[in-house]
């Protein structure tokens, strides 16, 4: 017998598969995006150029894309909480062996392979499951999931850069690797696929909301004709969006590899340029919330044009000027830009191909964003080392960004 859901005080339980899976991004991003608070402490260390070090996390962003197809996959076959498990046992053993690291050549396994692997597991094996939990209120849910990336940089940024001032980089790791191992491994015992599998049904609307009632109002996936990953592959939306994903990371991942470095470079305090890198995570929470809710009603496509211009606008701030003034408006509207992005390509997936193959074809997704990851960092570093600045580097992120505004143009209303 199934429990009813409209009407019952108890709290539905998968509001708390949102807030374990919240915890989740918020530890494995988190964790990932802390690499621009390590970057000089490794330079230091190995004597290494700043593109080297960059392929470090190339790397890692290749290993997170691909394993999230891989995981995605293997969430929609056999459910979450293995997944989940098993990303936490790796991501914490990666961080360990990090601490022990005594050639930078060993990174590429501990940090870009092994540590990746954990970040794979946290993002498209969640959001799959809670588009299971999620029929009203999906916007929402899937929002508060992805706001945990952002959160997850203004926790892990100043408690990292405090960790290294305080006990050295080695501890520090070994330290965010524990937190890994305890948050993924709990929230692996809370987490289940399915409603069903706890006698409930997908949380709806209640009588007098949305469609029920003939307002018309719909919700991503609940009236979309759910498509498999072979039918989905045959429209353009799926590899428009794949490329818009992947033009946008790019810049996305020349902030957040090399902002703290840059910073640094100018004269800023270390603790100051963990604090903006952190503020980019904070910003970005604020506009998932916000940017969310008006995505809903822009639309897929007129919010990825809007919002990615105002990211291109962002990326000219450093471009034009150097002072701390200028650095603090651009970590405070890139962040908030970023969060209103991150929080799209979600709801597109389920709005545009329903959430039958939802891990699968979120972890498709995940691999454009893996591209433009992997050449962020590497152009970035390169641009450096060649000249001595991220002028050039940044001037590319906005062109790359133009070009994802001009695909976005062209996504259909239905796919």
């Amino acid at each position: 017998m199934k429990v009813p859901i409209v009407g019952t005080r108890k709290i539905f339980y998968g509001w708390v598969i949102v807030m374990a899976s919240t915890c989740v991004t918020c530890t494995g991003f988190g964790i990932l995006y802390s690499f621009s608070v390590f970057f000089k402490s490794w330079i230091r260390e190995w004597a290494s150029s700043r593109a080297a070090l960059s392929a470090v996390f190339s790397l890692a962003f290749i290993t997170y894309g691909l394993v999230s197809i891989v995981m995605g996959w293997l969430t929609d076959r056999y459910g979450p909480r293995r997944v989940l498990a098993a990303g936490g046992v790796i991501m914490a053993a990666g961080a360990f062996l990090t601490a022990f690291c005594h050639k930078m050549e060993f990174l590429f396994i501990t940090w870009g392979i092994m540590v990746a692997i954990g970040v794979g597991t946290c993002y498209s094996p969640t959001a799959a499951t809670v588009s299971k939990w999620f029929v009203h209120r999906k916007g929402m849910a899937m929002g508060t999931i992805v706001s945990g990336i952002g959160l997850g940089t203004l926790v892990f940024s100043p408690l990292s850069e405090h960790l290294i001032q305080s006990y050295g980089w080695r501890t520090a790791i070994f330290v965010v690797g524990l937190i890994a191992l305890t948050v993924y491994v709990f929230a692996a015992l809370i987490m289940r696929g399915r409603p069903e599998e706890m006698g409930l049904e997908p949380l709806r609307a209640s009588a007098g909301h949305g469609h029920e009632n003939g307002s018309g109002t719909t919700y991503p996936g609940e009236f979309v004709p759910s498509m498999s990953v072979s039918e989905a592959i045959h429209t353009r939306n799926l590899w428009f969006l794949f490329a818009i994903h992947g033009l946008w990371t790019i810049g996305l991942a020349v902030c957040l590899s090399h902002f703290v470095p840059y910073a640094t470079d100018l004269g800023i305090k270390t603790t100051t340029a963990a604090a903006m890198l952190g503020s980019v995570g904070a910003m970005s929470i604020l506009g998932r919330l916000s940017l969310g809710v008006l995505t809903e009603q822009w639309g897929v496509r007129r919010s990825i044009v809007i919002i990615l211009s105002s990211q291109a606008a962002s990326m000219l701030l450093p471009i034009i000027g150097s002072s701390p003034r200028i650095l603090w408006i651009f970590v405070l509207a890139f962040g908030f830009g970023y969060g209103g992005l991150a929080s799209i390509f979600s709801l597109a997936t389920a709005e545009f191909f329903g959430t039958r193959s939802m891990g699968s074809l979120f972890g498709i997704l995940l691999l454009g964003s893996t591209i433009g990851g992997s050449v962020g960092p590497l152009l970035a570093g390169s641009v450096f080392d060649l000249t001595g600045s991220y002028r050039y580097a940044f001037i590319s992120c906005v062109i790359f960004m133009a070009m994802g505004i001009a695909l976005a143009a062209g996504v259909e209303k239905t796919a």
